[in-house]
């Protein structure tokens, strides 16, 4: 804008309307008491923001807890558990391209909106534990199967009858009737990721029309910082809730070591989405501008990033107007060489990401953990990590106002710094030599005799042995994959708890103790989280900026839009194909595999570390240097667009756009009150 902008008259006249209280107050149509304007307030609102998105993430994150349960209650094997979870970012893809454009004028309702279909979504899956039936124990006398012995069944020694019987009535079939009920997760998968859609574009740019940029930084690291709290908490939460039966009132004689246990899983679904229902209505009462965005409006002019004109346009359009404008903002934002290098970069970025879910099952592979020990660790660094970079890195806009291609530039090389200490993982406990894995029985007895291990050898050829279920032992040096791939044909027991095994014909010592050999390297393991954790620090200190750069790198009209192309493109290259590409990595050093009674083959037991941690952590370095690469090019991009020397007839159409505005803020004041603003 020039430099003659009379920023008085923007501070006293009316520049959308304040006289429709339709705009700028809270409330449902005419419905707009006075009472609620104390809490019409940027703080206020972002904490309500935030308090929903806490909720929203625990409703998502409940789902990978309770994944077990739910494949056992209703029949669900791998694939079909995973197309549940790619069914929220199919939606998710396909409902942000559409509706990006629609949130623009009305951002505030489509956030509501999105919160109340998030809630049906949940409810769906969670109404089927009405329908569904539950295992019912066939005795209670404390054996599994009345024609076994507690021993042969409870320790799976050699010479064991195996058999599929587990102690259910599996003559009902519970599960496969249940299995019914399989389209109804799917569905409300699918509603999730269109619910989810709307906070996600027009929560950030709401925001950024409530902020300064010295405070949008503050703001939004805050909003992130609490939203991914509720990642963590939804895994204690559900925790929690598995502790009780899921009828509430549990069967005579079952008790949570059963067999027949299943765990309350709906009430981790069903809490969090009581919360979003409540606040869903709360967001909505916001206004489409609060009175603080005027200031915010003029700083923007002030600085040149927006004018009244493309405010007007983007609060003032009718579907009708969005629907037509979808065609031509498609255009102008793909025309934007700095943000298609941007969006590219966050493929990059998500691609790497994706390797974060299967963090819980590197750490417990690397370094003998189970899996409450794992999720405490790493909730613990990844809360540090996550919390310290974003209020850092939100602390530091507040101090230093950068212009956005400084911010770029920026978070270019904190992301490319961040890279190096992926290689962390590469730290971690010296792996187990595995009998009939790494090592064969033949040489185990007889180090002289050097043969091609398999996992049924001579000394267990008669014990009919099985990979359906894992339990490893270990006789001092070498770990088996189970008592009776050991060999081992007796029992110690002592008050009814196993000591040992004894007689195993696999082992120099004749005995083997349940569990791997080796203990956890807890120096190591310390070394290799702080060192990943200092990564996260660095990495997330730029994504407060990040943020704001996408709301600084289109026009103000397009903020919306580009927000909604962005998630979808990064959600379709990015986030889909993440968990397939790091899986299929993590399967191909597979070097067990679980093999059912029936010859189905289901999932890995055991792996080859050395490689597959090599290949898993180079493969998240080389995605990141991407990604950092076209962060870079954004960079360069946007620096050449920007210094680029205006022409003449450029600065003359300029000059007649500020006469257009300052005409605008004289005679227009009448001209938005024709249209319903509601």
């Amino acid at each position: 804008m020039p430099d003659g902008t009379d920023y008085q008259k923007l501070d006293t006249h009316e520049s959308w309307d304040d006289t429709d209280r339709k705009i700028t107050q809270m409330g449902y149509l005419g419905w707009r008491p006075k009472y609620f304007e104390c809490l019409n307030k940027p703080a206020i609102f972002t904490t309500v923001f935030a308090i929903s998105n806490f909720f929203m993430v625990m409703s998502y994150g409940i789902l990978s807890m309770i994944l077990p349960t739910l494949e056992s209650v209703f029949n669900l094997n791998s694939k079909q558990t995973g197309v549940i979870l790619m069914a929220n970012d199919i939606s998710g893809t396909v409902a942000a391209l559409v509706i990006a454009n629609y949130c623009s004028a009305r951002k505030t309702r489509w956030i509501g909106v999105g919160m109340f279909i998030v809630v049906i979504a949940t409810i769906i899956p969670a109404s089927t534990t009405l329908f569904a039936e539950y295992p019912k124990p066939r005795n209670h006398t404390g054996a599994t199967n009345p024609t076994h012995t507690l021993e042969t069944v409870s320790y799976g020694v050699c010479n064991e009858t195996n058999g599929s019987d587990n102690g259910v009535d599996e003559s009902e079939g519970y599960a496969v009737r249940n299995h019914k009920y399989y389209w109804m997760f799917v569905f409300g998968a699918l509603l999730q990721g269109f619910g989810a859609a709307p906070p996600g574009i027009a929560g950030a740019t709401y925001m950024d029309e409530i902020f300064t940029q010295k405070q949008f930084g503050v703001a939004i690291s805050l909003l992130y910082v609490v939203s991914f709290i509720g990642y963590p908490v939804s895994m204690l939460t559900g925790a929690l809730f598995l502790q009780y039966y899921v009828t509430l009132d549990p069967p005579e004689g079952v008790t949570l070591q059963s067999k027949e246990w299943v765990g309350a899983w709906w009430m981790g679904m069903f809490f969090p989405a009581i919360a979003v229902f409540v606040l869903s209505f709360f967001v909505m009462l916001y206004p489409r501008q609060m009175p603080a965005a005027k200031k915010v409006l003029k700083d923007k002019i002030r600085r040149g990033i927006t004018t009244v004109l493309e405010k007007k346009e983007e609060l003032g359009r009718s579907l009708k107007e969005i629907t037509v404008d979808m065609i031509p903002a498609f255009k102008r934002v793909m025309k934007n060489k700095a943000l298609s290098c941007l969006i590219v970069g966050d493929i990059f970025l998500f691609l790497q990401v994706g390797a974060y879910s299967f963090y819980p099952k590197i750490y417990a592979l690397i370094f003998r953990l189970d899996s409450k020990q794992v999720g405490s660790i790493l909730g613990i660094t990844n809360i540090a990590g996550f919390g310290i970079g974003l209020i850092a890195g939100g602390l530091v806009m507040r101090w230093k106002e950068w212009h956005p291609k400084r911010l770029q530039l920026i978070y270019s090389i904190l992301t490319l710094a961040a890279t190096p200490f992926a290689l962390g993982m590469l730290l971690y406990c010296p792996a187990n030599t595995y009998g009939g894995v790494d090592i064969s029985y033949s040489q185990i007895l007889d180090s002289s005799q050097m043969r091609d291990p398999t996992l049924i050898g001579e000394c267990n050829s008669d014990c009919a042995c099985t990979t359906a279920f894992y339990q490893p032992v270990c006789d001092g040096n070498v770990t088996y994959f189970s008592p009776c791939h050991a060999g081992c044909m007796d029992v110690e027991l002592y008050d009814d708890k196993l000591i040992s095994y004894g007689n195993c014909s696999c082992t120099t010592t004749g005995s083997a103790s349940l569990g791997q050999c080796g203990k956890p390297c807890q120096i190591k393991m310390f070394i290799s989280l702080v060192i990943t954790t200092v990564g996260v620090v660095i990495s997330f200190s730029g994504y407060a900026a990040h943020a704001y750069i996408y709301n600084r790198i289109v026009r103000e009209v397009d903020r919306t839009f580009t927000q909604g192309i962005r998630s979808s493109v990064v959600r379709a290259l990015g986030t889909l194909p993440s968990p397939l590409l790091f899986g299929w990595v993590i399967d191909k050093f597979c070097t067990v595999w679980r093999v059912t009674d029936d010859g189905v083959t289901g999932n890995c037991w055991l792996y080859d570390i050395d490689r597959l941690l090599l290949w898993f952590t180079l493969l998240q370095v080389a995605m990141r240097v991407l990604s950092s690469l076209f962060y870079l090019l954004c960079w360069h991009t946007w620096a050449e667009e920007e210094e680029k020397p205006k022409s003449k007839i450029e600065a003359t159409d300029e000059k007649l756009e500020y006469k257009k505005i300052k005409d605008t803020f004289e005679n227009d004041n009448h001209k938005n009150g024709k249209e319903d603003m509601s």
